[in-house]
């Protein structure tokens, strides 16, 4: 195994993102986990979020009681997309790289990995620490799914923070937006292409004017919306085709514009289908509600202390994915997402810059340490 200068943290990393693990399949890397946070001396237990989503794997919650006041809690996620089999890390300069067959899954485990070695962090160094709150999610890459169904009563910390963003050390994501499926089924009336053609409704079309003008790409500063999936239930030319389906989606920064354009979609859809004597069934389904952390709350004012500690520069964006900072908020919990130096996710040119990896490690125990100071702001 890879050692980089007593590192440890490279070597878990190492070790972490070679064990298989998709959405719904997170069984090895999480029972791996599981054994590493009661080493720590965690209290360590699984919900049943599995029997929610059709996975194998509930989202794990670990607890370390604290030897002062106050609680703080941390997160990432176990899985990763599904083009994350096989994967063999190796350093390529002043990166961790994959083979470029497939992912490196540093989206999320060096979340993982940075939550582990801070907490070890502040065990060996004998320091007073507040309660820690350890969630590590399972199903993010699905639909942020698990921790949609994660047991909020049992968290106690009032703030926390997502490890589970592209860029280098130093990026906050504050903000995140809400995102709803979008569907509609067309339902014409099939008949014979050749011989009676006029007998019949072909939903193709009317679906294609469904699409025709739809208002879709960049709908304003805070709203994007997209359809990318088009199936058709016809399987021969001389048949009229009777049905269609397309599915998409809208996010938006700010959710009464996602609830308006969802409201607007639906109109559309009906609107559209007039004088062709298709029938049309639309779905909206809301996968999560944006959020929008003050920049003088808790949690960003305690990363601006621990930043200035740690001689890092501080950017604060907004982001345009979910994660499950957007679960966490909708909860009461105050949230944003910390970048641990990975970028190119999602593809086989992910990489991680090592020097932000092992300083992630530093990030959260400099947060665990300076937490009780949160109370100040």
């Amino acid at each position: 195994m890879y050692h980089l200068g007593g590192h440890r943290i490279i070597d878990e990393f190492f070790e972490l993102v070679s064990i298989d693990a998709i959405s719904r399949n997170e069984r090895e890397i999480a029972d791996s986990v599981k054994v590493k946070l009661a080493e720590l001396g965690c209290r360590v237990e699984e919900d049943d979020a599995a029997t929610h989503i059709g996975g194998n794997t509930g989202n794990i919650y670990a607890v370390l009681d604290g030897t002062i006041e106050g609680s703080i809690l941390l997160s990432a996620h176990l899985d990763r997309v599904a083009n994350g089999y096989g994967i063999k890390p190796r350093i390529d300069g002043s990166r961790i790289v994959s083979d470029r067959t497939t992912i490196l899954a540093a989206d999320d485990i060096s979340g993982v990995v940075a939550i582990l070695d801070g907490v070890r962090r502040i065990k060996e160094s004998g320091k007073p620490h507040p309660r820690i709150e350890i969630v590590f999610t399972v199903c993010e890459e699905n639909g942020v799914l698990g921790s949609k169904y994660l047991d909020y009563s049992k968290i106690k910390s009032k703030f926390g923070y997502v490890l589970d963003s592209p860029g280098r050390i130093g990026r906050i994501i504050k903000a995140a937006p809400s995102k709803a499926q979008l569907k509609f089924e067309v339902f014409g009336k099939a008949s014979h292409a050749g011989n009676a053609p006029e007998n019949g409704i072909n939903a193709i079309i009317a679906a294609a004017k469904i699409l025709a003008e739809i208002k879709d790409g960049r709908i304003d500063e805070d709203s994007t919306a997209n359809y990318a999936i088009f199936r058709a239930g016809g399987e021969t030319t001389n048949i009229v085709c009777d049905y269609a389906l397309v599915l998409g989606e809208v996010r938006s920064l700010i959710h009464d514009k996602l609830e308006k354009y969802c409201e607007y979609f639906n109109e559309h859809c009906k609107k559209a289908v007039e004088g062709t004597g298709a029938r049309v069934k639309t779905d909206v389904v809301l996968y999560y509600k944006s959020f929008n952390v003050e920049e003088d709350g808790k949690a960003i004012s305690l990363m601006k202390r621990v930043f200035e500690k740690m001689g890092i520069d501080m950017v604060i964006e907004r982001g345009g994915g979910g994660m499950d900072a957007n679960h966490f908020n909708a909860n009461g919990i105050e949230c944003v997402g910390l970048a641990t130096g990975y970028g190119d996710n999602h593809t086989f040119n992910e990489y991680i810059e090592i020097e932000d990896l092992i300083r992630s490690g530093e990030m959260v125990e400099q947060i665990i340490t300076h937490a009780e100071e949160a109370k100040k702001y």
